[in-house]
C-alpha cells in the first residue's frame, strides 16, 4: 500500500495520461479512463487542470492563480493544495520528480 502525503508547493504535478477532460460551459468534466470515474471542476479548477497538462511545480500554479483570479496568497495556496490532494486521491494527477531531485 502506498503512503499518501499532503501536497506541497515544491511538488511537480501533472495530469495523468489516463484522464480525459472536456469543457462543459465554464466547468470541466474529467474522466479517468482506467477506472471510469468522473470528476467535475469549477472554472478555477478547470484553469488549474489546464496548467497541469505538463509537469508543473505547484508554486508556479499558485502565482498564476493569484494574478488571474485576484485572490490572496493564503487562499490560493490552501485551495490549490486541497484540490491537488483530492485529485491525487482520485488518481487523476500524479507527482513527478523535479530536476532538483
Amino acid at each position: 500500500m502506498t503512503e499518501r502525503r499532503q501536497s506541497a508547493l515544491t511538488d511537480v504535478v501533472c495530469v495523468r495520461a489516463s484522464s480525459l477532460a472536456s469543457k462543459v460551459g465554464d466547468e470541466l468534466a474529467v474522466l479517468d479512463l482506467d477506472r471510469s470515474v468522473y470528476y467535475g471542476l469549477d472554472p478555477v479548477g478547470a484553469r488549474i487542470w489546464e496548467l497541469l497538462q505538463t509537469p508543473t511545480v505547484l508554486s508556479t500554479v499558485v502565482a498564476t492563480l493569484i494574478i488571474e483570479f485576484d485572490v490572496d496568497d493564503d487562499t490560493a495556496r490552501r485551495d490549490l493544495l486541497g484540490l491537488i490532494d483530492e485529485l491525487m486521491a482520485k488518481q487523476l494527477v500524479e507527482r513527478r520528480a523535479s530536476d532538483a531531485s
